[in-house]
Formats: C-alpha cells, structure tokens, sequence
C-alpha cells in the first residue's frame, strides 16, 4: 500500500470497474490511508451517473449498519463517564422493555445488545420505523408491499418502540449470552438507553462527544441536503420490468428517528477515515482523544464467535488472525447504498 507499491493501483481500478460493470452500479468511493494520511482515493463512476457527476472523497453516502459502531462508541463513552456499565441490566434504563419471558428480560444486560446475544429474534419493527418514509417513496410500489406499509402502525419514537416489540408475540432464541442473532432492535434500544442517560438526543450526544471533536464535518443522521452537502451521492436502486433488472435514480431517502442508531449515519470517505484513526491509534484523531485505549480494547474484543475466525465486539467483527494481522470491519445495507469499513492495527491501514 505505500508509495513504492503504487503501481498496483491501476490493475486494482480495473478489477474494480469489471467487479461494478456488470451490476450496472452507478458509482463507488473507496479510499485507503496509511499511518492517518490519506494514501488513496478513487470515485469509480458517478455520484449522479445522469448528470455525471464526480465523486470525490467527500462524497456523502449512507453508510447503514456502519452506525452501530458509533452507537457502541457512544456506549462506551458514557461507561467512562461513570453513567453506566456494559454489565447494567437494560430494564434499569428501560424499565418498560418487555418481552414473553420477564425473568430473561431481567438478565438482558448492555453488554447483550452490544454482542447480538440478547437471545431477540429478528422482528418486524424496522418496517415499523421506516412507515413514513417508505410511504412518501414512489419505488415502493409493489401492490403487497405498498398494503403493508399503509396498513402498518408508524413506529416513530423510543417509547413506541418499545411498547412494539412489547405487543409483538415472539419467542426468545434462549438466556442471554447463549446465541448471536444479529438484532437492529437491540442497538435502536442502546441509543434509547444513551438518550435517557445522558439528558440529550442520541443524535446530539453522538454530534458532540464523537462527530465534532473527531473532525467529521460531513457526517450526519439528517438527509444530507442543502448547502451544507453540495456533495451528496444520488440514490439508485434495483428494479424488475419485463423479467428484466435494472438500475433507477430513487427519490426519498429513508429515515427512521427511532431506528437511528441502528443504521442511519450518512457519512464521506475522508470523514470515515478519521473515524477509523480512533481504532487505529487507540482512541485519538490527531491531538484529540476521543475515546481511553481500554474502551477502544473492549470495543474490539472478540466477544462472540460467528464463524470459525470472526466475532463480533462491540458494534465491530473481529478476526483476530487475518493472514497474522488482525482486522476489524463492518459492513452496511440501506436504501441505495452498501458500504464497507476496516482497519488493520498493526499496520496502520485504515479503509473505507
């Protein structure tokens, strides 16, 4: 990746090009830094492929499931503050967090929804969430989708969330700590859990304890618009006509206030690699600390395996011995895009 190796890059932007191609995907942002600095930066395609746009590496995407990490972060934030510890029951900030088994409730603890091992299945929640947006969506309209939507009761804030998975019958997967089931249900609650505890919106407290100080100036939960984006990437999605597939500019940005902290960050490539210095150099971006090293190695710690060499931390998969390095990722899907982060520690290699 350093300087003497640059003339990989060309052979690794056609791959590219072959990889996007046959998709139809209108563009990507991939960037690459080394020690903090910014080494690489490729726009393949078009932010708006109509209007042939550029990307660049201030290009903001949705980075969807991304989000969780700053959810964690924010946890662990609050942790070192004294406010609370990953090892608190959730009923203790949540006393209405209900489900079928009340003694399980009981034992549900922070540090379970940080690991997906809560023992929630996946529930419809999310769909609840999103109603309004996907209502106002005209690409929403296939005829059994659109009747769900319409028909579904909007989920909008922490209480109506949680009086939702309250009322939905469901079965828990078993005891806390017994199983990994991915659940956005539980990192919407860690953000209900940051609100309550720290007097502030999830969004206000991610904003001033980790977006500001951290420098990331085009990150946002807002639809990034107005004249503080000029350089947002348009939204694409898949569509059937006729049997066949094909790739449409999509007009609504989904947004789900209570679901937030599940997923809903927008962000760049250059903001996400300062985000990804807090990984690489145990909690710093530049002269500012942001978080204590102990907290950043809770957060990496391979807490629970979900395949034969990757876990899952705290809002963050862990392989511990990736071909002798560790690497530490997480990926994310929501309307229009997919993205990708990772850091590789002991080579200070960070990617977006």
């Amino acid at each position: 990746m350093s300087g003497e190796r640059q003339p990989i890059w060309p052979a690794y932007e056609e791959y590219g090009r072959k990889l996007l191609e046959p998709y139809g995907t209108p563009g990507a942002s991939v960037a690459i830094a080394e020690d903090g600095r910014m080494t690489y930066h490729h726009g393949f395609g078009y932010r708006d492929a109509e209007e042939r746009l550029p990307i660049t590496p201030d290009t903001v995407f949705g980075i969807g499931s991304i989000t969780k990490s700053f959810t964690a972060m924010c946890i662990m934030k609050l942790q070192e503050a004294g406010k609370l510890s990953v090892y608190d029951p959730v009923v203790r900030y949540l006393p209405e967090f209900r489900t079928p088994d009340p003694e399980l409730t009981r034992q549900m603890t922070i540090h379970h929804f940080l690991t997906h091992t809560s023992g929630l299945p996946p529930l419809p929640s999310l769909m609840r969430a999103l109603a309004r947006s996907m209502r106002e969506d005209p690409d929403v309209d296939q005829p059994e989708a659109r009747k769900r939507i319409e028909e579904a009761e909007p989920v909008d804030t922490y209480e109506q969330l949680l009086e939702c998975i309250a009322n939905t019958p469901f079965e828990l997967l078993g005891p806390p700590g017994e199983f990994f089931s991915y659940s956005n249900d539980a990192y919407a609650l860690l953000g209900a859990i940051v609100a309550r505890v720290s007097g502030q919106s999830f969004t206000e407290y991610l904003r001033k304890e980790i977006l500001e100080p951290a420098g990331m100036t085009s990150t946002t939960m807002d639809v990034p618009e107005g004249p503080a984006f000029p350089d947002v990437s348009s939204l694409y999605i898949e569509k059937e006509k006729d049997g066949k597939e094909w790739i449409k500019k999509s007009p609504v940005w989904w947004q789900a206030p209570a679901m937030d902290a599940a997923g809903f960050l927008r962000s760049s490539a250059r903001d996400m690699l300062r985000y990804l210095e807090i990984f690489r150099t145990g909690g710093r971006v530049g002269d500012r600390r942001i978080l204590s090293e102990e907290s950043v190695r809770e957060m990496t710690a391979p807490r629970v395996q979900v395949s034969p060499t990757m876990y899952y931390g705290y809002g963050l998969m862990i392989t511990p011995d990736y071909h002798g390095v560790t690497l530490v990722e997480h990926g994310g899907n929501v309307k229009g895009v997919s993205a990708y982060m990772s850091v590789v520690p002991e080579r200070g290699w960070t990617g977006v």
